[in-house]
């Protein structure tokens, strides 16, 4: 059984997004997704689940009002170079 692979028929490297899933304590079951940082072409897959973990830390701690109900990794949609 093959696993699925990104990009395996591209040149280029895919390029990953943090996206949380939040939602509010006050507010009920109010969700929302957020997209807290925008990573850097050389992250991996890994390297965004490690940054998942930081990142989601940073963000709960800035938003005392909300929880992370989910966090993942997933292509990014739109990548812009600086």
């Amino acid at each position: 059984m093959k696993a699925n692979v990104l990009c395996a028929n591209s040149q280029e490297a895919a390029v990953f997004e943090l996206v949380l899933t939040v939602c509010s304590i006050v507010a009920g079951a109010s969700c929302r997704e957020e997209h807290p940082i925008q990573l850097n072409e050389n992250v991996d897959l890994r390297g965004c689940m490690i940054a998942s973990q930081i990142e989601g830390a940073k963000w709960a701690e800035s938003h005392p009002n909300h929880y992370i109900a989910k966090y993942t990794c997933q292509p990014a949609r739109a990548f812009t170079r600086a």
